[in-house]
């Protein structure tokens, strides 16, 4: 129910508000970052000054499609929108928003609605990394490992990244408490609060034993090596620390070849089924609960069988 103040509450107070409501701290990361571009959107249109519950839902609704518009990446030639998935999760979290002011602040309809989602992706553009480049990082990392504490670690952020086939954000909340004997797995949460279980093979235990030796004994497996501002190490990787990672390996180790975390994900998925391992056999690895997923990373399958290539004997 409306009371009294909430046409004096500014934009982000509502913000702030429907932030602390996500139950999820990866979710109130990627809300707060889409939110903040749509109220600095808004400022910059010399709306939402005051409250942004005293502007018409169907202003809202022609400035949340200009905003989107505006956030579209397109091909030069052909026009085609490149990031549909990212418009769609602002979208999305728009919709979520302005559902928050209509229940909770009584703002008269949600403007999002009618504006229809963009035509999803239907194969991943994260690039992928061969088997080859993959054996060949992972054991120049182990030799390199030698160099120190951040040469070791960042060999196992690589190594985990890719046979645990982990997002960074639950690489980066790997604690060593989820490590368990008997057999030797780690059990990790990952998105919708599911939980995976992945085994550790005794190499990879090894390793892990050899690298605690060297680190302070703290909670997480992945920490900064150095604390500049803070000076506080018992605290995880960031998401950024763990790209930043990542494009330091890729420039001194693959000629600068652009690479993501999720692309260690992206390969683990293509090699699994390289090898002949059942989509189950996957899932059980990267924690995914339909093949949809795996056949998103996987476009390999589409250019094998392909009917371009039961032509090839007529180009000469």
């Amino acid at each position: 129910m409306e009371n009294g103040n909430t046409r004096n509450e500014s934009i982000h107070q509502l913000v702030a508000q429907f932030l602390g409501i996500q139950h999820s701290v990866h979710t109130q990361r990627a809300y707060r970052t889409d939110l903040r571009q749509f109220t600095t959107f808004l400022i910059q249109r010399d709306l939402a000054h005051g409250c942004v519950l005293s502007v018409a839902p169907r202003d809202l609704h022609a400035e949340a499609i200009s905003f989107l518009h505006l956030k579209a990446k397109r091909d030069p030639v052909s026009g085609h929108i490149l990031n549909t998935n990212t418009l769609n999760r602002k979208r999305y979290c728009l919709a979520s928003f302005f559902q928050y002011l209509h229940s909770v602040h009584n703002y008269p309809n949600n403007p999002i609605h009618g504006i229809k989602a963009y035509p999803k992706q239907e194969a991943s553009n994260t690039p992928i990394l061969s088997a080859e480049e993959i054996r060949t990082l992972i054991q120049t990392l182990s030799k390199d490992r030698t160099k120190g504490v951040a040469a070791f670690r960042n060999y196992l952020v690589i190594a985990t990244l890719f046979h645990f086939a982990l997002r960074r954000t639950e690489l980066a909340a790997l604690r060593w408490a989820e490590l368990h004997p008997n057999p030797w797995h780690f059990a990790i949460r990952q998105k919708g609060n599911r939980m995976k279980y992945v085994p550790v093979f005794p190499e990879l235990l090894d390793r892990l034993n050899e690298y605690r030796s060297m680190v302070p004994q703290g909670d997480y497996l992945f920490t900064p090596t150095q604390n500049n501002r803070t000076k506080t190490l018992d605290k995880p990787l960031s998401s950024n620390s763990i790209l930043n990672i990542v494009t330091k390996i890729s420039r001194l180790y693959l000629g600068g070849k652009h690479v993501t975390p999720h692309s260690f994900r992206a390969s683990f998925i293509c090699h699994a089924r390289d090898l002949g391992l059942d989509d189950k056999t996957i899932m059980n690895a990267t924690g995914q609960t339909s093949t949809r997923t795996l056949n998103y990373y996987d476009i390999r399958n589409r250019l094998r069988s392909n009917g371009v290539l039961f032509f090839r004997d007529w180009f000469v």
